[in-house]
């Protein structure tokens, strides 16, 4: 269903996507598999006590009037403050669990989430503006920002994330990609266990680039 805040994102990207969802295109690119011992990081998400919800779709005074109009659309799509619950552990937080996954990526400056769904919760159909990160980190707006999404267990029925026209499932547990910029995306919880998974947001770097080519994702 279109709606002010999908059409005006459509008109402003016409001319980097095709916008039809009948094509196969590949939106997101997949990477590899990120080899180290989960297991601390595993332990830490089983504990709800360590985490700190995040609302999506939730409207509040300090959002940007950008900001405010997705939530709106997001509102109008039957997203809510019921559905679109996750939660959220920073690596300010337990620095010495997340750096580990901050250095492996080669990120200038660097944010490192994990994430915890349960079932019936979804992150709907948007795209990353880093508005928190841009914040935080005081980055310009001509400076380059990516993300990785990596998969932190082995996939499970109705767990599944989308970019643009393509759709991944089945993954195994350190399997990541990245997204192209603006691509809109989802993420939900369709399933009976909960989906656990981590975000690294960064600048990108001649660092970043070089452990790309050489696909050496592994983290002793």
């Amino acid at each position: 269903m279109d709606n002010v805040y999908w059409l005006s994102f459509k008109e402003k990207n016409k001319d980097n996507w095709h916008f039809d969802p009948s094509i196969e295109s590949e939106d997101f690119t997949y990477l590899g598999r990120l080899k180290t011992n989960f297991a601390p990081l595993i332990d830490l998400m089983n504990d709800d006590k360590n985490f700190t919800e995040y609302i999506m779709a939730q409207q509040i005074k300090e959002h940007s009037a950008e900001l405010s109009e997705r939530i709106k659309g997001f509102n109008e799509w039957g997203f809510n403050e019921h559905n679109t619950k996750s939660l959220q552990i920073t690596d300010s937080e337990f620095p010495k669990i997340f750096e580990p996954y901050k250095k492996f990526a080669g990120f200038g400056d660097c944010k490192v989430v994990a994430l915890k769904q349960y079932p019936g919760q979804f992150l709907p159909w948007h795209h990353d503006m880093y508005v928190g990160f841009k914040k935080e980190f005081n980055v310009p707006d001509d400076v380059k920002i990516t993300r990785y999404s990596i998969f932190l267990e082995d996939w499970h029925w109705g767990h599944y994330f989308g970019a643009g026209n393509k759709i991944m499932h089945q993954w195994k547990q350190g399997d990541f990609l990245e997204i192209k910029p603006s691509m809109h995306h989802v993420t939900c919880n369709a399933g009976i266990t909960p989906k656990l998974s981590m975000t690294i947001t960064g600048t990108i770097t001649e660092e970043f680039l070089r452990r790309q080519k050489n696909k050496n994702f592994e983290i002793n």
